[in-house]
């Protein structure tokens, strides 16, 4: 299986494209700042072939005592940017498509939360 592969990768290409913002899973063992997108990844194995297709969920989060909603809009905006064109450098694992779902604008206690399913396709690395 790969997709812990593939999660690190694109948690490495997010973090180029988005500089300054935290990215990573809610799990990690460091404490998550302000402005954040945190990642959930759930995939399927194509059946007879070394492919995955699964979705990746962005979840967008700024605090609400640091950031207006405009404000979250545009990180929100730029997220969404660097996913659908997101580039994998990985000598393991290889990105073969992004097809953005839909969002869902959520509030928990004293933040935004704005989640991006993606349905991804990856594999290894020819």
């Amino acid at each position: 299986m790969i997709d812990g592969v593939f999660s690190a990768a694109v948690q490495a290409a997010l973090t180029l494209a988005l500089p300054g913002v935290y990215i990573g899973e809610p799990q990690d063992d460091q404490a998550i700042p302000a402005k954040a997108v945190l990642m959930e990844l759930q995939t399927d194995i194509v059946v007879g072939s070394p492919l995955q297709r699964g979705t990746l969920t962005l979840n967008a989060v700024s605090q609400a005592d640091d950031y207006t909603r405009a404000q979250h809009a545009q990180f929100v905006a730029a997220v969404d940017a660097a996913m659908r064109t997101l580039v994998l450098v990985s000598n393991a694992v290889q990105l073969y498509g992004v097809v953005a779902q839909s969002t869902d604008n959520l509030r928990e206690e004293r933040h935004w939360r704005t989640a991006m399913p993606y349905v991804v396709g990856f594999g290894p690395k020819p």
